[in-house]
């Protein structure tokens, strides 16, 4: 089994060894040293629309010569971005990432090079640990004093040259540092169609049983970029799902689920593929592989 890693002080990461669920409380240290090459991420340049529904800036990237970065090239060579991601669960929708960065996957130009997880025993990490995927703790706390510090985690995140970060059933809220060191390069998914039924207190089952007693008819997963409040940044893409007159707020969480590993490899992949631009009023669109005016 492999090992988890978490930041330490420096540019490095150090490894833990995997978590025995019967000897959580007793976690034991390796001395076991990586060593990463520190690269500063780069903000990466926001695509304006001069027309509200009409991108042009594929065509002035290609005019120029690019902008900086080769996979906005038409013709040149698309690099890999690395990804992180944050879970506090089962990461059910990490799973679904990770298969579809796979060589043939629909997010094929993405790597998953971490995960960040507040909980060391959840699934999610657990599922990284057999993939081979460096485990990060954070924030540190009185129960997980191993924990990093934000300062410690966005250090290692550089160290690993992470390009984008996912959030993918994380519970807490992501420090406002970590939000300006990667400006619209930070996606989540929430199980309503925001802005309803979202904000602090509204995740899990919490959601779909306040969307039952409401009486709305429909509900449905929303991706949407990440800003320093839960749940407020903008929406990047949703889908739709019925809510039936005798739903359960399982069954109706069953069905979202279904949507939310679909729709969050799509908007990953067009976050990979330098697909999504910006409206001139701040409202990210998703180009669509085949034609670049068109929008998904």
């Amino acid at each position: 089994m492999e090992a988890a890693a978490v930041a330490s002080p420096g540019s490095g990461l150090r490894y833990l060894p995997p978590i025995n669920p019967a000897q959580k409380r007793q976690r034991s240290r390796s001395a076991t040293a990586g060593a990463f090459a520190t690269t500063r991420r780069q903000p990466r340049a926001a695509v304006a629309c001069r027309r509200p529904h009409r991108v042009e800036a594929a065509a002035a990237a290609r005019d120029s010569g690019g902008s900086g970065d080769s996979s906005h090239c038409s013709g040149g060579v698309r690099s890999r971005k690395r990804l992180a991601v944050f879970v506090s669960g089962g990461g059910s929708n990490f799973r679904s990432i990770h298969e579809a960065t796979a060589a043939g996957g629909k997010a094929s130009s993405g790597d998953m090079v971490a995960l960040v997880t507040d909980k060391p025993g959840c699934g999610g990490a657990e599922y990284a640990r057999r993939s081979g995927i460096p485990v990060v703790l954070f924030p540190r706390s009185k129960s997980a004093p191993e924990g990093v510090p934000t300062a410690q985690l966005l250090n290692a995140l550089r160290d690993l040259r992470v390009d984008f970060v996912l959030l993918a059933g994380y519970l807490k809220l992501i420090p406002s540092e970590l939000v300006q060191a990667y400006p619209r390069s930070v996606l989540n998914i929430h199980p309503s169609l925001l802005p309803a039924f979202g904000g602090k207190g509204y995740y899990g089952l919490k959601v779909h049983k306040a969307v039952i007693a409401s009486g709305a008819r429909y509900s449905g997963p929303t991706v949407h970029f990440v800003d320093e409040q839960f749940d407020t940044g903008r929406t990047l893409a949703q889908r739709v799902v019925p809510v039936l007159a005798d739903d359960t707020p399982e069954q109706l969480a069953a069905r979202v689920l279904h949507e939310e590993h679909h729709v969050y490899v799509e908007a990953v992949a067009a976050l990979c593929e330098d697909r999504i631009v910006w409206r001139e009023d701040g409202v990210p669109l998703i180009r669509t592989q085949t034609n670049p005016d068109a929008y998904a």
